[in-house]
């Protein structure tokens, strides 16, 4: 029997062991506003972007892990980290400076996988 066990959550939220839920996919450089890659005004030569994980159905904000990669020959992503995670969506800032404008020319879309509860 496959079994999924999640000791901590960001918000303290342990679910029924039935619950815990795996989701994964792929935020794409190409996607559109509200979920593609911004200039950050608050973080002075960084990069953002929202990550809508909705259709995972969770009810509390699950565990998240990602990495940036390019589809192109070329492209060569930064890093990134997690600045706010909630049910519905997670935002990532790069920790490198870099602008919009390369995360495009580089095609970066983020890989994700969520590890939550949906009961």
């Amino acid at each position: 029997q496959d079994e999924l066990k999640i000791l901590d959550t960001p918000d303290g939220t342990i679910g029924p062991a039935p619950c815990a839920l795996t989701c994964s996919g792929v935020g794409r450089w190409n996607d559109t506003d509200p979920y593609c890659w911004q200039n950050s005004g608050y973080h002075t030569a960084k990069v953002y972007r929202h990550v809508d994980i909705r259709d995972c159905n969770f009810v509390s904000a699950p565990v998240v892990t990602m990495t940036t990669g390019s589809i192109s020959f070329t492209g060569l992503c930064p890093s990134i980290t997690v600045s706010f995670v909630n049910s519905k969506q997670f935002n990532v800032y790069s920790v490198e400076d870099v602008r919009a404008s390369k995360m495009l020319r580089d095609e970066c879309s983020v890989y994700w996988s969520a590890f939550g509860y949906n009961c």
